[in-house]
């Protein structure tokens, strides 16, 4: 009986230790996403949990069915105990006060935690369901609002109220702008639907579209008073053959090299022909030129004539 026990003892210290003592150093990498009550997550963070727990087969840990042989059972009171610490290392403080002396095994733990989230559920399922219909985009950012009623969606799943796709990419449009609601009214009709991602992805681009910059240049325009000829303001003594043409007159003022001058440029309508006349302060004699010269005077004036500077 003795050699017995002594061959039992033997076994049980020769045996390996499970695998998810010496596999997981730090739950947190595994499970990514803290348990809170601010946050929708309960779902995403039992989901990641669970995984984890499926992949070292110690989910009858955490429903109940799988239930020590006797006080004695180290290694079930280990798995336990491992199990504890990597829920209670995955929630924030405030669910961690609420949860942690209430209850002394890994699957009295899950189901306090999923109480903890799902009592009330009616009420608040109405209350979310409220806020849900009544979400708009108003100031908010493209990406805020999307997320917004992501978030609201999560919520309602969390208390066993959950948005379909459709619901959620119609509350998504009908919240829109009434400028964007125009451009995007038409996907509600098409069969089949786009997704939640797809219609978030389109409106992303479109927000886009509307906010950034113009791309054209600013483009400026010189323009003479009164429609007058610019030749005339900018060389003194050019034909006016714009005034020639169209029965007007035009001036412009300007130096002539260093030294002060003006043109002017008149033209008579009927004749298609117009005169030139400048002045030049200097040595050099006055040279006229008639009215079909269109070339540049030998007095080139480096400063344009009396314009209006427009931008468009």
């Amino acid at each position: 009986m003795a050699e017995n026990s002594e061959v039992t003892s033997q076994n049980n210290s020769s045996k390996p230790p499970h695998l998810a003592f010496t596999t997981i150093s730090n739950v947190k990498l595994h499970v990514p996403i803290p348990l809170s009550l601010s946050q929708p997550n309960y779902k995403k963070w039992s989901r990641l949990f669970l995984l984890l727990v499926r992949r070292f087969n110690l989910k009858g840990y955490i429903d109940g069915s799988v239930v020590p042989l006797s006080d004695d059972d180290d290694e079930w009171f280990q798995l336990d105990a491992l199990l504890q610490g990597w829920i209670l290392s995955t929630i924030t403080d405030e669910v961690l006060d609420l949860v942690i002396s209430s209850v002394s095994t890994a699957s009295a733990l899950w189901i306090v935690i999923h109480d903890l989230f799902h009592d009330n559920k009616h009420a608040r399922a109405m209350q979310l369901e409220h806020e849900f219909r009544t979400t708009v985009k108003g100031n908010s950012t493209m990406a805020a609002y999307c997320q917004q009623l992501q978030n609201l969606a999560d919520w309602l799943d969390d208390v066993d109220a959950p948005v379909s796709q459709h619901q959620l990419v119609l509350q998504m449009l009908r919240g829109l702008p009434a400028d964007l609601q125009a451009q995007t009214s038409f996907m509600q009709f098409q069969d089949p639907m786009p997704t939640f991602l797809q219609v978030r992805s389109a409106l992303m681009l479109l927000d886009r579209q509307w906010t950034s910059p113009s791309d054209s240049g600013t483009t400026a325009f010189l323009t003479t008073r009164a429609g007058g000829n610019t030749h005339g303001g900018t060389h003194g003594g050019t034909p006016g053959g714009y005034g020639g043409q169209h029965g007007g007159t035009g001036y412009g003022e300007g130096n002539s090299g260093q030294r002060g001058g003006y043109g002017r440029g008149q033209g008579r309508g009927g004749g298609n022909r117009g005169r030139g006349r400048g002045r030049q302060n200097g040595s050099r004699p006055r040279q006229s030129y008639d009215g079909n010269n269109t070339g540049n005077s030998p007095y080139p004036n480096p400063n344009p004539g009396l314009g209006i500077l427009v931008y468009i």
